[in-house]
């Protein structure tokens, strides 16, 4: 009997794929959703920017790194069990999503950073390295964690809208207005349907999804002393430690 409902479900057209089967994982995700915001709004709200370090400290290293991808990874990893491809962190179909990536990120490139007059110089490694920290933040944590638990909960269409709508006003944080917020769920949209296509993060990061990151940041003047290389490089650093210690537990488990 199982396996007809499987062979059944699986028949279903993605967009009749409905549910209603709510649990644990889709409470941890909700949670560590409300932590990340709070997270967020905390750094540039109530900090703000004139608090340098501590603005810093909480936005890269606390909110990206720890809420954003160490509780999805051990989450994932050490409680429930699984391995790191149920939140899109996979070797499978990479080159496949590594291609796709380099395709959309060049569209990308040509359709705004190819439009603007950037020179490319000191000023800009800051912005670039920001870009793709917050890239792999969002790849993992909208993406293969929302998405994918509210998708397991829901079905695929609901799971796509949700994600999107919590990677837009996840932004709220950021002071961002109505219609900026409004763009953000279509952008959420466009980036949670290209990341269902395999499953795998990197079909949008490294190149696909920075890239729009460091238009919006050049685009809307933003400006940062070079030593802020160094902090994103250390949340990068933290996300790469999150994730190889998830795969140690993985592995550890396998055995």
């Amino acid at each position: 009997m199982k396996i007809d409902q499987s062979v059944s479900s699986r028949s279903v057209p993605f967009i009749f794929d409905m549910r209603w089967r709510p649990k644990g994982e889709t409470l941890a995700a909700v949670v560590s959703y409300l932590l990340v915001v709070f997270g967020l709004y905390t750094a540039f709200q109530i900090f703000t920017t004139e608090r340098v370090a501590i603005n810093f400290i909480t936005f890269g290293p606390i909110t990206l790194a720890v809420l954003g991808v160490f509780i999805p990874v051990i989450y994932t990893t050490a409680v429930r069990h699984r391995t790191l491809a149920d939140i899109g962190v996979t070797t499978q179909r990479i080159l496949p999503s590594l291609l796709l990536s380099v395709l959309l990120g060049l569209d990308t490139y040509y359709n705004t950073l190819g439009n603007l007059n950037v020179i490319w110089n000191r000023q800009l490694v800051p912005l670039v390295a920001m870009s793709i920290a917050v890239g792999l933040f969002e790849a993992v944590f909208f993406r293969g964690w929302l998405q994918l638990r509210f998708e397991d909960a829901f079905g695929i269409v609901p799971g796509l809208i949700l994600g999107a709508l919590c990677y837009s006003l996840y932004h709220i944080g950021y002071g961002m207005e109505v219609d900026e917020l409004l763009f953000l769920f279509g952008l959420g949209l466009t980036f949670g349907a290209f990341f269902r296509l395999t499953k795998n993060i990197f079909v949008l990061w490294p190149f696909y999804t920075p890239i729009g990151g460091l238009y919006t940041n050049i685009s809307d003047g933003l400006q940062m002393p070079f030593e802020a290389t160094y902090g994103f490089l250390l949340t990068l650093g933290l996300i790469a430690l999150a994730i190889t210690i998830g795969a140690v537990i993985q592995r550890k488990a396998s055995n």
